[in-house]
């Protein structure tokens, strides 16, 4: 009878050696499974029979089996362990099934055998309905924002508007916030190298005290495997490397982070000056990269490392707010590529993304103040008003050509200013 009550239990449960074979399924399991999976499961490996979660439940089991504890994982954390279904009570339409899992050590018919079993609790009815009242809450929050933006807009107008002379005192601040963070970096990253050496040469320490005992005395060498076994000395053997391995990995993507911050907020001076245009490109690809993903980014410049004399806070603000709006459209896999030539005359940045497109009607229109296609609340409409009137300040001009589905060409036209012209009034660029 308890043998066909867990058969009939509304949650899956599994059972696995420490060799991780299967030695019972229920039929809540048995039912999920492909029909030719179904069949002389018996011993036959777990991660063999689901293999994209070999690593995942292979981590989970082995630490139960070692320090015969519970292991939890909750839908938030990871929602589809398992490539099962959830049909919807009322509707019966399928969808992936959303799972809680607990890992329990048990004990076999042997008091001497370990066996884990596995608990799937499906919890997909309670994770749709937190996801849907986290959608409407976000959607209640968003309207909120948009409601207050509204009511702030000219305020925010004029502080755009004038965002390009103030880039040279904020990038001041910025660069030095940089600065700071770069220094508890700098002393956790030595740390943690030096933590890395202790942690090797104390591993080799017990390997070679173990290999010494074992020749000198075996009653000694016998109780320093138990003892070794008792703390789990295999574990820690295996985890520690990668561990601190993985820190000093994301030290150095926050330092590169930061150092491209650093370096591209940073002027020596304020005003007209020579500036690397090339350089400040690559590293605001990276500081954009870092928050918009699904673009591939390239950069390629003819002559390499241009300089041009400009006003570098004005130029640094219109490339931010073009490069930006070419990643926001790219919604899953793309590319934006800038590409900078130059002759004697001018300087052609040409910023090309392969996203959403803009239509014929609104093309016309993206220089306005305030025209935005984004939805109410993601934006105020002034990041291509911003750049046109920086890149008017300079004489040139910003000409933009869309194919909607395809993507997006914006190209910055800037004359070539000497030093000595600084002063003088260039004229505005010609044709194209």
């Amino acid at each position: 009878m308890f043998d066909q009550l867990v058969a009939k239990l509304p949650v899956g449960i599994c059972v696995v050696d420490e060799q991780y074979r299967l030695q019972y399924l229920n039929a809540f399991f048995l039912d999920r499974m492909r029909p030719d999976q179904r069949h002389n499961y018996l011993q036959q490996p777990l991660i063999s029979i689901f293999p994209e979660q070999a690593k995942f439940l292979t981590r989970r089991i082995k630490s139960v089996f070692v320090l015969q504890h519970p292991s939890f994982s909750y839908w938030e954390q990871r929602a589809h362990i398992f490539p099962f279904k959830s049909s919807r009570p009322i509707t019966g339409e399928e969808t992936q099934m959303y799972q809680n899992m607990e890992i329990v050590p048990i004990s076999g018919p042997s008091s001497e055998q370990k066996l884990a079993c596995i608990i799937l609790q499906d919890v997909t009815a309670q994770a749709s309905y937190l996801m849907a009242q986290q959608e409407l809450a976000s959607a209640l929050k968003q309207e909120h924002t948009a409601q207050r933006k509204l009511i702030k807009k000219l305020d925010s107008a004029q502080s755009q508007l004038i965002q390009a002379e103030k880039m040279a005192s904020t990038g001041q601040l910025a660069a030095g916030i940089a600065h700071e963070i770069n220094n508890p970096i700098g002393f956790v990253t030595a740390n943690l190298a030096t933590l890395k050496d202790y942690s090797e040469q104390l591993l080799n320490l017990c390997d070679a005290l173990a290999d010494k005992l074992q020749v000198t005395s075996p009653s000694l060498a016998q109780f320093s495997a138990q003892t070794m076994d008792t703390y789990h000395y295999e574990l820690l053997k295996e985890d520690i490397s990668p561990l601190v391995d993985e820190s000093c990995e994301g030290l150095n993507r926050v330092r590169d982070i930061v150092e491209n911050l650093k370096q591209f907020a940073l002027e020596e001076s304020t005003g007209w000056q020579l500036f690397n245009l090339h350089e400040t490109t690559q590293q605001l690809v990276k500081l954009v990269g870092a928050q918009y993903k699904a673009p591939v980014y390239k950069v390629s410049c003819n002559p390499p490392n241009l300089q041009i004399f400009c006003e570098p806070a004005s130029i640094k603000q219109a490339l931010t707010n073009i490069l930006i709006n070419a990643a926001q459209s790219i919604k899953c896999k793309g590319f934006v590529k800038i590409d900078i030539r130059a002759t004697a005359q001018r300087v052609s940045i040409k910023v090309i993304d392969s996203g959403v497109g803009i239509s014929a009607e609104n093309i016309k229109k993206i220089f306005d103040p305030f025209f935005t296609t984004k939805p109410e609340g993601m934006g105020q409409g002034l990041g291509l008003s911003v750049a046109y009137t920086a890149i008017e300040k300079h004489k040139g001009k910003i000409i933009a050509n869309s194919n909607p589905g395809r993507g997006t060409v914006v190209e910055i036209l800037v004359p070539v200013v000497h030093p000595e012209q600084r002063h003088e009034c260039a004229e505005p660029l010609g044709g194209s």
